[in-house]
């Protein structure tokens, strides 16, 4: 499907590894010109130009740590001025820190994950929305989880912080839409990411299988999770749709939660 990018510029935070990456990959190869931003500098230089020789588009790497108050502002502003105007943003950062229960997540660990789930979202969409007014409109993707709908006791404040992304998504879809800016929130499943690959290489050992398979089979049999499609997601599942959302073809949804979760039962 022609997404209707082509010329178009486009900011993914996490865009050097996992489900951003593949949501990069996806734009550059309908003819967009992306800006990855992620905290490794020469790893994610050496992205960039891994996806600029597969693609032949213009993609870029900017260095920033979300965490940092200005770090992702600086960075956006220099895309925005290597390539001329930003037409939308996708926020794939935040990784789940300690997972504990109520009364023994510390403080420090609630500041944790406000810096890295929340305000990394709220840094980047602070960021980029006048300059999407400026441009006339544009699109915004941020990530949630499935895991808002169906909580777990050790995951309080990772929920809560994406129960929050979500919030601030529906809030930015409505007040600025009249400008032509649209936004919506994917609400990922259990994905394979790089993330992942320490725990695909211990199942590996552990059923004596391929990564990924093993995985599959340890959702159902280590995790006991019910999931309608019997396995793990696929990064490039995820990327596929964050495109698609960026893109012209998803022109009249905004505000929207969108699980993409294989059918996980909670």
């Amino acid at each position: 499907m022609d997404l209707g990018i082509t010329g178009k510029a486009f900011v993914i935070v996490g865009g050097t590894a996992g489900m951003g990456y593949a949501a990069a990959r996806d734009l550059a190869a309908d003819g967009a010109k992306v800006a990855l931003i992620g905290r490794n500098q020469q790893a994610g230089k050496a992205k960039a130009a891994e996806l600029a020789r597969e693609t032949g588009a213009d993609v870029r790497m900017f260095a920033a740590d979300g965490t940092q108050p200005g770090a992702l502002e600086a960075a956006i502003a220099e895309a925005a001025q290597g390539f001329g105007q930003l037409n939308g943003l996708a926020v794939t950062a935040g990784p789940m820190l300690a997972q504990t229960i109520l009364t023994e997540t510390t403080d420090a660990d609630w500041q944790a994950y406000f810096d890295v789930q929340l305000m990394t979202t709220v840094r980047a969409t602070r960021a980029i929305i006048p300059l999407l007014e400026r441009a006339g409109g544009g699109t915004i993707v941020t990530t949630s989880a499935f895991s808002i709908r169906g909580q777990h006791g050790e995951r309080i404040a990772y929920t809560a912080m994406k129960a929050a992304i979500a919030s601030v998504t529906k809030n930015i879809a409505v007040t600025y839409g009249k400008a032509g800016i649209r936004a919506n929130t994917v609400c990922p499943g259990f994905v394979a990411t790089d993330a992942t690959q320490p725990l695909m290489d211990m199942m590996a050992a552990k059923y004596g299988l391929p990564p990924l398979e093993a995985l599959d089979k340890a959702m159902v049999e280590d995790f006991h999770m019910d999931v309608a499609l019997g396995r793990v997601g696929r990064p490039q599942e995820l990327g596929e749709l964050i495109a698609f959302l960026l893109s012209a073809r998803a022109g009249y949804l905004t505000g929207a939660m969108i699980n993409c979760d294989g059918g996980t039962q909670f």
